[in-house]
């Protein structure tokens, strides 16, 4: 599938606590996962599907390194089972550390997994 014929949608990443939050178009936010510091290195994880990383040394880096492991179908699969937190989170999104990112509906990635 070609990417020029694809949709992007846009979501909000953010680090709150040590938690990775996603926001949806329509504001709903998911918990996707975990987060620490040591050692001067952010350490990620991916609660939906076991993804990781280490290598990140600023939250900014870590932020870029989880959209690389993101896809529509994961989110769309996060946003339908998991519970909507936008109320719990309202007043730590503004200030929040985040990244906007958009993903395709669906990515080659996604495709593979479908079929």
């Amino acid at each position: 599938m070609s990417a020029n014929n694809q949709d992007l949608m846009p979501y909000n990443l953010f680090y709150i606590q040590d938690r990775l939050l996603v926001q949806n178009i329509d504001g709903h936010v998911v918990d996707i996962g975990g987060a620490t510091q040591q050692a001067g290195r952010f350490h990620w994880h991916l609660d939906g599907n076991d993804e990781q990383g280490d290598r990140s040394d600023s939250i900014d880096a870590m932020l870029r390194d989880v959209e690389q492991h993101l896809s529509f179908l994961f989110l769309d699969g996060q946003f339908t089972s998991l519970e909507d937190l936008s109320e719990r989170y309202a007043d730590k999104l503004e200030s929040a550390p985040s990244r906007q990112i958009a993903l395709h509906e669906l990515s080659d990635r996604d495709e593979e997994d479908v079929r």
